[in-house]
């Protein structure tokens, strides 16, 4: 089982959509460096090179589309997730019923 946290999905979302690594960090509001080695971090746990590094870029392996795609659709699920559990029925008189 590979456990990624939400950060590093929303790194390697980032990544991918940004297309490198500096981009991806100004995005995110970390250091390139710290960016750089959540991506490797993730590889790891996933047995995956999710990222061709260039002078140019990072561009998504065919691996890292996919797992970016997951990632992207996860953090939806976990928005989601949030949302409705602040819903409307929250609250002293929903806990009461």
């Amino acid at each position: 089982m590979t456990d990624l946290l939400p950060q590093e999905l929303r790194v390697i979302a980032a990544v991918a959509d940004a297309r490198g690594f500096s981009a991806a960090a100004r995005t995110l509001g970390m250091t390139q460096s710290a960016v750089s080695h959540s991506v490797r971090a993730s590889e790891r746990k996933i047995g995956a090179v999710l990222f061709e590094r260039g002078r140019l870029g990072a561009a998504p392996t065919p691996a890292g589309d996919v797992v970016a795609g997951h990632a992207r659709r996860i953090l939806r699920l976990l928005d989601v997730l949030g949302a409705e559990a602040r819903g409307p029925w929250r609250g002293p008189a929903a806990r009461a019923r």
